[in-house]
């Protein structure tokens, strides 16, 4: 019987991973851009503290949600890049500022560190979901 045990595990698990595997496959193909049309571009300059607070506390939280699948964070340094560029309707004044992007068109956006909760709240909001 100790001998057929692991026979059977065995079998077992090779019955159902064919179905898990082909939906995982379906999955994975798709890059986040084919199934959301929205991206959050976080716009940072050089030297800056909340810059940096945002980067340790709220894209780890961010990016491991639904959310971050649904719209991908994108990082640009306004000390080394022209904003006015990439389709957002006013000039980046503070950092960080996040632009909520949805078909390359600004939707809204959130100025300042507002700290990891708030933030996923705002972005709920931003992208409808929020009351």
């Amino acid at each position: 019987m100790m001998r057929r045990l692991p026979v059977l595990i065995a079998a077992a698990l090779v019955a159902v991973l064919p179905i898990d595997a082909a939906r995982a496959r379906s999955d994975l193909g798709k890059p986040a851009a084919a199934i959301s049309p929205y991206e959050l571009i976080v716009f940072e300059v050089d030297g800056c503290t909340y810059c940096q607070d945002f980067r340790l506390q709220i894209v780890p939280l961010y990016t491991s949600s639904p959310l971050g699948r649904e719209a991908p964070m994108r990082f640009v340094n306004v000390s080394r890049s022209d904003e006015t560029k990439m389709g957002i309707s006013t000039a980046i004044t503070i950092a960080p500022t996040v632009v909520l992007m949805r078909d390359g068109r600004e939707v809204d956006r959130i100025v300042g560190y507002p700290g990891p909760l708030n933030f996923m709240k705002m972005v709920n909001y931003m992208m409808g979901r929020g009351d």
